[in-house]
């Protein structure tokens, strides 16, 4: 069935839900993951206007906030024995998703759905529905 599942992260609880699920259905199944954080482009090019921040100090600590984010699956998957291959890209978040999707030859996409609503969603849309939309392979989103 699927033998590399991708789990996309951000780092909050929903993801840690999600990468909970994501290693429990890996284990299931014998498939190896890869887990993906994303640092935003647009979230660093904003940190750097709105409070005159040094780009690669903003860049380096959202690099760490995204190996704690992936280290945080890779030790649950460890714990579960399942291999786990960490990543963490920039760029835009779906695009990135979807991409290392494909380069990463996953079959499955795991993400985590915060739910967002209201004028967020309808300016930014949400990453979830960008990675259904535009995914090629399935995706398991965990509420």
């Amino acid at each position: 069935m699927y033998k590399r599942i991708l789990i996309a992260t951000d780092g909050s609880d929903k993801s840690k839900l999600a990468a909970k699920e994501g290693i429990e259905l890996a284990k299931a199944l014998g498939a190896k993951v890869i887990a993906l954080y994303v640092v935003n482009e647009i979230v660093v090019t904003s940190a750097v206007r709105s409070l005159g921040s040094d780009k690669k100090e903003v860049e380096a600590k959202l690099q760490a906030t995204g190996e704690k984010a992936v280290q945080f699956i890779k030790a649950i998957g460890d714990e579960a024995g399942v291999a786990v291959e960490t990543a963490v890209r920039m760029g835009a978040p779906a695009n990135m998703v979807i991409d290392a999707a494909s380069t990463e030859n996953a079959d499955l996409i795991v993400m985590g759905s915060h739910g967002e609503s209201g004028v967020s969603k309808l300016l930014i849309g949400s990453v979830v529905q960008k990675v259904l939309y535009w995914a090629t392979v399935p995706v398991l989103v965990v509420r």
